[in-house]
């Protein structure tokens, strides 16, 4: 992995809520350029999605400020100077069983931050949900990336 993320194909991503070993041992990969995703597996549509807003957010705040966040929840992505938690989902409003686990990760979340902001990235969706209390802003990957 040293090899190709020295090359730039790939680079990686740290878990915030982690111990030092455990973040140094465990990060997340993603690739630099979604093409090589695509060659790679099938049914993508998701996975390229996270790795674009992963290569987006690397661009906006560097790699030493952007993190995935897992302890008894995992969240895609966690950026602290903003504290704006992330979840990339395709189709985040359509299936009930999707949107009640991102929004469920969102309510975890909340125990070890509660002041973070809550996002969730999807291919076409907009939505203001305010879940148990938390607000919850759906966004479409073209428009967040626009902002």
């Amino acid at each position: 992995m040293g090899y190709i993320t020295d090359a730039y194909l790939l680079f990686s991503i740290q878990n915030y809520a982690a111990k030092l070993v455990d973040k140094e041992t465990a990060p997340k990969y993603y690739f630099m350029d979604t093409g090589l995703l695509a060659l790679l597996t099938i049914n993508s549509d998701t996975a390229q999605l996270e790795n674009l807003v992963a290569v987006e957010l690397i661009r906006r705040y560097g790699t030493e400020n952007v993190y995935y966040f897992e302890s008894n929840v995992e969240i895609d992505f966690y950026v602290p100077e903003p504290n704006l938690a992330i979840q990339v989902c395709y189709n985040a409003l359509d299936n009930l069983d999707t949107k009640e686990r991102e929004l469920n990760a969102f309510i975890k979340l909340r125990k070890f931050m509660p002041e973070a902001q809550c996002l969730i990235l999807s291919n076409s969706e907009e939505a203001e949900l305010d879940y148990n209390g938390i607000k919850v802003r759906v966004v479409p990957m073209w428009k967040w990336l626009l902002t």
